[in-house]
């Protein structure tokens, strides 16, 4: 997976065998107990009518021309977000090589029933004093809050953004109402390799899509769960992520270097859904045990056939899992 392996960029074939379901057709839930993932599969369709496709350039179309645009300064950092919708806050964080615009078909489902908040972070590196720390992405998401006036959080936060939102509620547990992780950890560490590819990366100025070998590890590791109806919806996922700086991966690496929540996960006392997916890698699986063990208020749900994006690859079913458990008639 693109968003945590760094030193395999230039080696696709074995990053995508790295990232290779932990057991073909099964899945772990909290307890432990092995389940068919067909059977969870069937499930979670049984009755249920297949909603209509999203036409996705309509759908972010309408994110560019209806949501609010916003910008704030939060020491070296800039955020640049938007708002869309009405009824409770969601704030939506975004994964590690994602931008907040990859969540619009999501939030195009969720906005008659939600206020809901994205936005991305660019690093002034050469204001910085300090190498970044998870501390300065909990920061972002507090002055986002803060700017919309919103005491009472719910977040959403894929890999990367998950441990943000862990974070955050680890640091001020008070202000959040429940957050859901996907692809969540309490900690992640780097080799020796990718620790030195991100110090290089954080010298220069150049997009993700500059990086050689880019566009065939994520067709490895992300193609395979798009839907076939719509071929198209792939390369929004390679366009959006190509115009990522390599400078601000860099500083989210660099952020995980030294985060480490295991032994802290029981100072998280808000409500969790921990969401699964087919299509996480064998560190991943053991990440999502070790939280179901440590976060007590927690509960686990999977995704079948979604992969890593599922705001992109299904939207619906992901729109559905949030209003399941951030239910907006409690304002």
């Amino acid at each position: 997976m693109l968003e945590t392996r760094f030193s395999m960029l230039n080696d696709p074939a074995r990053f995508a065998s790295e990232t290779r379901l932990h057991e073909p057709g099964t899945t772990a839930n909290a307890q432990g107990i092995t389940q068919n993932s067909a059977a969870i599969a069937d499930s979670q369709s049984a009755g249920e009518s297949c909603p209509p496709p999203l036409a996705w350039p309509e759908v972010v179309a309408a994110y560019r021309s209806q949501s609010t645009p916003w910008e704030l300064s939060n020491g070296s950092r800039h955020l640049v977000g938007r708002t869309w919708g009405n009824g409770l806050p969601l704030y939506f964080l975004n994964g590690f090589a994602a931008t907040a615009e990859m969540s619009s078909l999501t939030l195009w489902l969720l906005k008659d029933q939600f206020r809901c908040i994205v936005f991305d972070t660019h690093d002034d590196r050469a204001a910085r004093t300090a190498r970044p720390r998870m501390s300065d992405f909990t920061s972002d998401l507090f002055a986002a809050a803060d700017l919309h006036e919103d005491r009472t959080l719910r977040v959403f936060g894929p890999s990367f953004g998950a441990a943000v939102a862990l974070a955050a509620a680890r640091e001020i547990p008070e202000r959040f109402a429940g957050i859901v992780l996907q692809h969540g950890f309490s900690q992640r560490r780097l080799s020796v390799a990718e620790r030195m590819l991100s110090e290089l990366c954080g010298l220069t100025h150049f997009p993700l899509s500059s990086f050689p070998g880019r566009r065939r590890i994520q067709e490895l590791n992300h193609r395979r769960w798009f839907p076939p109806f719509d071929t198209t919806r792939f390369e929004f996922l390679i366009e959006s992520t190509g115009s990522l700086r390599l400078a601000d991966l860099a500083g989210k690496a660099m952020a995980l270097a030294a985060f480490d929540l295991t032994e802290q996960l029981h100072e998280v006392t808000c409500p969790i859904l921990l969401l699964r997916t087919e299509g996480e890698s064998r560190v991943e699986t053991q990440c999502q045990l070790q939280l179901e063990r440590g976060l007590k208020q927690s509960r686990t749900e999977w995704m079948h056939s979604a992969g890593q994006h599922p705001c992109l690859t299904h939207p619906h079913r992901l729109a559905k899992v949030l209003k399941s458990f951030f239910p907006s008639d409690l304002a």
